[in-house]
């Protein structure tokens, strides 16, 4: 069934390395209609902290995450972990249910196979969206742990242009997500552009060779993050 791809004991935890990149249209660069990326990295742990009894009278589990934000001068080791909010989770016999700042995602159908499909807003408010299993029981080496199981879900991958909305997650057998990695960008001159900034500066052919450009390195607004496992266990 794959029910062991999501822990659900107390005690239980996941420390990941995160990095994101913010980029900030206040710092346009006007000669490129490119923006600069803010950089934030920082350790954040996810401990499932208790076990109660959830409106609907289902087994819940109390997420406590807890982080440390970078600084260049004091180690993570010498830092404390700050609790940063407090989450939820619902495990039955057919799905995994997380609340995330409020917002309830179904994160996996069981049995995990290869024509599973499932909508991971089906708890919440926002359109329908597919969710599908890419691969599972494989190994993968993520965050310098090798894991020998391992499933990847693929929430959307839509792509154009002027744009790339991305998101998958992966997990392991007995330690649950390890990583993910998400992408909301956009690259296109809006109608706002000659007011607030400058008329778009290129000519046919040069519009043609930066939109050629992977929308990685030319990027107006948006973000992108990832998170890798870097240790597990129970405490």
């Amino acid at each position: 069934m794959g029910y062991n791809y999501f822990p659900d004991e107390a005690g239980h935890y996941v420390i990941y390395k995160v990095d994101s990149l913010y980029y900030n249209t206040l710092l346009l660069n006007t000669s490129t209609n490119i923006s600069p990326a803010d950089t934030f990295r920082f350790q954040l742990k996810e401990k499932i902290e208790s076990v109660y009894t959830d409106n609907e009278g289902r087994p819940a589990l109390r997420l406590e995450r807890y982080v440390k934000y970078y600084n260049s001068s004091i180690p993570y080791s010498d830092m404390p972990w700050l609790l940063r909010d407090v989450w939820s989770a619902t495990k039955t016999a057919k799905t995994v249910e997380r609340v995330e700042e409020n917002e309830r995602f179904v994160k996996l159908a069981f049995p995990v196979r290869d024509e599973q499909r499932w909508n991971g807003n089906a708890q919440n408010t926002h359109d329908a969206e597919e969710y599908s299993y890419n691969f599972y029981d494989l190994p993968r080496t993520l965050g310098g742990i090798l894991f020998d199981s391992v499933l990847q879900v693929d929430h959307h991958d839509e792509s154009s242009l002027v744009g790339w909305s991305y998101s998958s997650e992966k997990y392991a057998r007995n330690a649950g997500l390890v990583y993910k990695r998400v992408i909301e960008v956009t690259s296109q001159p809006n109608s706002h552009w000659s007011t607030d900034y400058v008329a778009f500066p290129y000519g046919s052919d040069t519009l043609l060779a930066f939109y050629h450009k992977p929308i990685l390195t030319r990027v107006f607004s948006g973000y992108q993050y990832t998170m890798t496992v870097i240790a597990y266990g129970k405490e």
